[in-house]
């Protein structure tokens, strides 16, 4: 569209003009163009690939670049003894720590500021912390002893009985 044809039709270049107004002034004041979902995160681009991998029984999310896990954990058929219903939390916790290392892209997840893990039982709740370049590491490691201290060293634990 020339010059010609804004002359020749001058309520389109007055059209044209206020739209060009109308949207500078969203993007200063940040009403559409800064919404949260616009802004990429490293977070956004690890929950992207987890949905597609996770139980039905999880749920994941981000706070700016910090990503949430909530698992409620299954009641099994049999009972759990009391006295080793934290030690089998504590392993569940293990295993989807680390499947949530092995099915991230490792450079989102290293990127990452902090992963926070929620283990809700109806007898007791797991609290689990840990920054995302240290999670990664879980992805590779074998030996349940190498996995035991790396979580010793860098999982910060809650736990809220019921």
């Amino acid at each position: 569209m020339g010059l010609k044809t804004l002359m020749k039709n001058p309520i389109l270049g007055v059209g044209i003009l206020m739209m060009s107004i109308f949207l500078m002034g969203l993007y200063k004041d940040g009403k559409i163009f800064k919404r949260e979902n616009l802004i990429p995160t490293s977070c956004k681009a690890v929950t992207v690939k987890l949905e597609r991998r996770i139980p039905a029984n999880w749920s994941i999310g981000c706070e700016g670049n910090n990503l949430w896990v909530e698992v409620n954990y299954p009641s099994p058929e049999k009972k759990i003894k009391p006295e080793a219903l934290r030690s089998v939390l504590y392993r569940e916790m293990a295993n989807y720590l680390s499947l949530v290392a092995k099915n991230s892209p490792s450079d989102n997840l290293e990127r990452t500021d902090f992963v926070r893990l929620k283990l809700v039982h109806p007898l007791l709740t797991i609290n689990a912390l840990t920054e995302g370049r240290y999670l990664i590491k879980m992805a590779t490691l074998t030996d349940q002893r190498l996995i035991a201290e790396h979580l010793k060293v860098t999982v910060q634990v809650q736990e809220v009985s019921k």
